[in-house]
């Protein structure tokens, strides 16, 4: 079994689609990362966690804020996901999640929706059935946090776990929809940080601070560039983005990634600007609080 796999649980992948931007070529030095080498890491910073934690109730709000270059975060998104139901069934347990947003439309108002999301947790090992997100070709930014699609945090994991190889699928949208002769992906410049955070403002006025012992909590983050090269003829185009993506053992399954991160060059006006795309825990509470 794959490395990755052994202790974050078997997994059934059922879609890939985190969003990117087609960009020139970034000036700096590429140090290749493999992708034993990028899983191994994102592995050993998400380290051992249950699904079966997750249970009626749990509570997590994240928010989703843009930043174009060095000005300041502004918020897009907001999300709240509560698990409102779990049912247990002949070869798994269905979780029913209440997914609750608020957007900000492209007039400068707000939206709000409110729906009901779904996955499921095989007896078996437990393994989830996880939606991976991880980037795609020839995508956009997207800042609203994969276009309003309730992401779970393992999910977003997953999706960069799997990003430095194409897929088979991929292969033919490169080839047959796309009309290249041929796509690669590569990935470099991979880091790993560790450091003791505070827990998150709301966090910190529960009682129990969200489980957090002395509202405390150690963070590793991870980080690399993912590139794609689009080769027809004797032509080669680029799409290059860095990803990042912030983990604590200290937090259960559903709420353990704290920040997830995504850069580019992007069109900002009648010009190109770096953009950073981040979504970021505000909020834990157990259910049982």
């Amino acid at each position: 079994m794959n490395r990755f796999l052994k202790p974050l649980l078997p997994l059934l992948l059922a879609a890939t689609a985190v969003s990117c931007i087609k960009t020139p070529e970034l000036e700096e030095e590429e140090n290749p990362s493999s992708l034993a080498q990028v899983q191994d890491s994102l592995s050993e910073a998400w380290g051992s966690a249950d699904p079966m934690t997750m249970t009626p109730n749990d509570f997590l709000l994240q928010q989703t804020f843009r930043k174009i270059e060095t000005g300041e975060d502004r918020m897009l998104l907001q999300e709240g996901i509560t698990i409102s139901k779990k049912e247990e069934r002949t070869n798994d347990w269905l979780y029913t999640y209440l997914y609750q947003t608020e957007s900000l439309t492209s007039d400068g108002n707000t939206q709000q929706s409110t729906r009901e999301d779904h996955r499921s947790v095989t007896k078996a090992e437990p393994a989830m059935e996880v939606f991976a997100r991880g980037p795609k070709l020839k995508g956009e930014i997207s800042a609203k946090a994969d276009d309003l699609q309730m992401s779970l945090g393992f999910e977003r994991l997953i999706g960069l776990a799997y990003a430095c190889q194409l897929t088979s699928d991929q292969m033919k949208i490169c080839t047959e929809t796309l009309g290249y002769d041929s796509c690669e992906v590569k990935c470099s410049n991979l880091q790993v940080t560790e450091e003791m955070r505070p827990a998150p403002d709301l966090m910190k006025t529960q009682a129990n601070c969200g489980g957090l012992a002395n509202c405390t909590m150690k963070v590793k983050t991870v980080s690399f560039d993912w590139a794609a090269y689009y080769k027809k003829g004797e032509t080669t185009e680029k799409q290059k983005v860095n990803y990042s993506i912030s983990i604590t053992p200290d937090l259960p399954f559903f709420s353990r990634v704290t920040d997830y991160c995504y850069r580019a060059l992007a069109q900002a006006g009648s010009q190109k600007a770096l953009v950073t795309v981040c979504t970021r825990l505000k909020n834990y509470k157990p259910g049982g609080t």
